[in-house]
């Protein structure tokens, strides 16, 4: 007999239902102000789609799916640890929050919001999570962290996979003049110009900047608007044509239809907590034209 989902205990308000969603548990949120799919496995936002409008976010067609699978697109929740950690010793990259499957505490209407609540579950000992959706005509996140019996130097990034048109045509406004260290040149430190940030070739910089950012898609005809807090850092990704080959779950022609912005503590920036302390990263997203 399998075990029930850990959702179906809490009851759901009208607009929300547990579903199966590429085979696996997701609740499923349907209002007059948005549509959105949110996974169990890792409280992974894979869709969200205010009225009107077109997803905010972009999710690989080859993603895999299920239980310690991580999503390739959406919203990943990466922590305790960034890439490899800052040691390069972490042999899982972005840590677990986003491989193990959470538990819904709590969902709610707020107006015309859906508000969701899930949390790690009791037996996470060193770090306990809990992660906030308010899903509406804008969309919020918000991560917390709270370390277990023993301190802990955590990193946290909210590693958003942002559908654009095509990620060769785009500004990404709010960088301006920032340091940053290049993942694509060894973590070399340098900085942004005075203009504009627009991508011309694979792209991995930690920027230490955590202000609002504007991508304007050219494409798409359309600003996507990041308003984070708790942060001190926005890194950029993108792979371009150099590295998406060897990434299974992404497809060769797909990489121009996304670009990664996330607000995050990672590097230098890590956050140190106490027993029993916790930190919350947050972002919040709209779609402007």
């Amino acid at each position: 007999m399998s075990t029930p989902p850990a959702a179906s205990s809490v009851p759901l308000p009208e607009g929300v239902a547990l579903g199966t969603v590429h085979g696996v548990d997701a609740l499923v949120v349907d209002t007059r102000a948005a549509r959105a799919v949110l996974h169990l496995d890792g409280a992974h936002l894979t869709s969200w789609v205010p009225a009107g409008e077109a997803d905010l976010l972009w999710l690989s067609p080859d993603s895999a799916y299920g239980p310690r699978e991580a999503i390739r697109g959406g919203i990943p929740l990466v922590g305790p640890w960034f890439g490899p950690g800052r040691d390069g010793a972490m042999q899982v990259k972005h840590g677990w929050l986003r491989t193990i499957t959470w538990e819904l505490a709590s969902a709610a209407l707020d107006g015309e919001d859906v508000v969701l609540e899930l949390v790690t579950p009791a037996d996470a000992v060193t770090l306990s999570g809990r992660a906030v959706f308010r899903i509406g005509r804008e969309l919020s996140v918000d991560l917390t962290l709270t370390a277990g019996p023993t301190p802990l130097e955590v990193e946290a990034a909210l590693h958003t996979y942002l559908a654009v048109g095509d990620v060769r045509r785009i500004a990404v406004q709010g960088l301006e003049d920032a340091d940053y260290l290049d993942n694509t040149r060894g973590l070399a430190a340098d900085v942004l110009g005075a203009d504009p940030l627009r991508l011309t070739g694979s792209t991995d910089r930690i920027v230490d900047a955590a202000g609002e950012v504007v991508v304007t898609d050219e494409v798409g005809g359309r600003r996507l608007v990041s308003s984070p807090r708790g942060t001190a850092t926005t890194i950029v990704w993108n792979p371009w044509d150099e590295l998406v080959a060897s990434m299974g779950d992404i497809p060769d022609d797909a990489w121009p239809q996304f670009v990664c912005v996330e607000p995050a503590v990672a590097k230098d920036r890590f956050v140190s907590l106490q027993p029993g302390q916790g930190h919350t990263i947050g972002v919040t997203y709209r779609i402007e034209h």
